[in-house]
C-alpha cells in the first residue's frame, strides 16, 4: 500500500451512500455474495491471502474512479503455488483465500468506504473480509501459540524486489515481544530466510530499526487484522515485483522462507 493511494477517497454523496449500506447486517447480503471468493481451510497456523488478482466483474457495478484499480497479476497463481509447495514439504496446508472480482470494482485492501464506490459492491466486500474474519479467528483457537497472516501483492516500482509491509512493526506486534526484531528481519524471519535465497527486501534485513516506507508500508489488511489488535494476529503483507510473479520458482522459495520461519517461530515440525 502506497501513502499516496493510502489518502484518497470516495466523495462525500458517495461516502453518505455507503456509510448508510454498511450499517445493514452483513447476513442480509449472504445469498447474493456467495461466489466472490476462493477459500480454503488449512491445518498450518498459516493464512495467505490474495486480494488483487481476480478478474470477475460484478453485474451493476462500474469501474472505480479512485485509489488502486490495477490488477497485480500473477498474485493468486503464486499463492496458490506457496500453498501447494507447503503441503510437499510439510504434509499440511495453509489457510487460502484469494478475491474473484476485480479491483478495478472493489479493492479488498482498503477500509468499506474507500473500497468501492457503489453499495452493489457491498456484498462482494463483505463476503472477502467475513471469510478472513472467521479464518483469523479460527487460527487464533487452533494456534494459541502464534499464526501468521502473509497477504500477497504485486507492485510495479522494481521488478525483482520484494516490499515487506507492516506498518513498522505494528501488525506484528506479539511476534516482535514475544522473540524480538530478529523475528522479523533476522535470519529466520520470513523475509530473512527469502534474503538467503537471493531476494532483494526492502527493507534490508539486519539490525533492529523496524522501519518501512515511504512506498509501500502494509495495507488495509494487515491493519485490520494485525497482532496489534487484542482479536488478531501476526500479519505481513509482501509485495512482488513482476519479474519474480512470471518466475516458476517464487513460489517454491516463498515455501522454503515460510518453512523456515514457520518452525523457528510456531513451532511446525520440532
Amino acid at each position: 500500500m502506497s501513502l499516496r493511494h493510502a489518502l484518497r477517497a470516495p466523495p462525500r454523496r458517495t461516502l453518505l451512500r455507503l456509510a448508510l449500506l454498511s450499517a445493514v447486517p452483513a447476513g442480509a447480503f449472504a445469498q447474493e455474495a456467495a461466489g466472490w471468493v476462493q477459500a480454503s481451510t488449512g491445518t498450518l497456523p498459516l493464512i495467505l491471502t490474495a486480494p488483487h488478482d481476480g478478474d470477475r466483474s460484478i453485474p451493476g457495478v462500474p469501474p472505480r474512479t479512485r485509489g488502486e484499480r490495477v490488477r497485480d497479476v500473477g498474485t493468486r497463481a503464486l499463492a496458490e503455488g506457496i500453498a501447494d509447495a507447503l503441503e510437499a514439504r510439510l504434509g499440511a496446508r495453509p489457510y487460502l483465500l484469494v478475491a474473484l472480482f476485480a479491483c478495478r470494482h472493489v479493492d479488498a485492501s482498503r477500509p468499506l468506504q474507500a473500497a468501492l464506490e457503489t453499495p452493489e459492491a457491498i456484498p462482494a466486500y463483505r463476503e472477502y473480509h467475513d471469510r478472513l474474519a472467521a479464518f483469523v479467528a479460527e487460527v487464533r483457537e487452533r494456534f494459541p501459540e502464534g499464526a501468521l497472516l502473509v497477504d500477497v501483492h504485486g507492485h510495479g516500482r522494481d521488478p525483482d524486489l520484494v516490499f515487506r509491509g507492516t506498518r513498522s512493526g505494528l501488525t506484528v506486534r506479539r511476534l516482535v515481544e514475544r522473540f524480538g526484531p530478529a523475528a522479523l528481519q533476522g535470519p529466520d524471519s520470513l523475509t530473512g530466510a527469502l534474503a538467503a535465497r537471493g531476494y532483494r527486501i526492502d527493507p534490508p534485513q539486519g539490525g533492529t530499526r523496524l522501519d518501512e516506507g515511504p512506498w509501500f508500508i502494509g495495507g488495509h489488511t494487515v491493519f485490520a487484522y494485525g497482532s496489534h489488535r487484542p482479536e488478531g494476529i501476526d500479519a505481513i503483507q509482501l509485495e512482488f515485483g513482476r519479474m519474480l510473479r512470471a518466475r516458476a520458482r517464487t513460489a517454491s522459495d516463498v515455501a522454503d522462507a515460510l518453512a523456515v520461519f514457520l518452525h523457528a517461530y510456531a513451532g511446525v515440525g520440532r
